[in-house]
């Protein structure tokens, strides 16, 4: 509700007052050092959907885009994103076990951890990247306020610059 109430008329009146553009969106996204030159297409790509008004494409792009962006943005700076199981074979964390570590809450802050985590991975919440990734979203759920929630975590995502403590110590 709050979608449709405030982001949606938000980025209406941003984009038909001022101008904003996926251009715009993406020239911001694509200046963040921590971006990804592998995600670099996709995420053109799913803003260029959102755009166009396909915000079915766009959500489906956008959304496991955002959790490889954040990955790759810990895993630049110095981050484990794996984990050994008890077959002592290494292996990609759930997202919901990566956000749920200590020191990647403490790098991303309290509020914005907490959105993060109730936009893609909470059941109380949206549960957003297990809805998509499993296939459970339904057509009437990909709307213009869902892609914008998922955008504005990637425009969040550009404030940070994320060093480990233990890689300053050694400096």
């Amino acid at each position: 509700m709050v979608l449709n109430m405030v982001l949606v008329p938000l980025f209406d009146k941003l984009m038909n007052e001022r101008g904003l553009t996926s251009e715009i969106i993406i020239d911001k996204v694509f200046a963040w050092p921590l971006m990804s030159e592998k995600n670099k297409p996709f995420v053109e790509l799913g803003i260029k959907k959102f755009f166009d008004g396909d915000y079915v494409s766009s959500i489906h792009i956008l959304v496991p885009q955002f959790e490889s962006t954040l990955r790759r943005m810990f895993a630049a700076a110095g981050y484990a994103t794996t984990s050994i199981k008890k077959s002592t074979a290494q292996h990609e964390e759930t997202f919901n076990e990566f956000l749920n570590r200590d020191d990647i809450k403490e790098a991303l802050g309290e509020r914005i951890h907490k959105l993060i985590q109730m936009v893609m991975v909470d059941q109380m919440g949206i549960n957003l990247r297990n809805k998509v990734a499993h296939g459970l979203i339904t057509f009437e759920q990909c709307t213009k306020g869902l892609n914008l929630l998922v955008i504005y975590l990637f425009l969040l995502l550009t404030n940070y610059s994320v060093v480990k403590e233990e890689n300053n110590a050694s400096e």
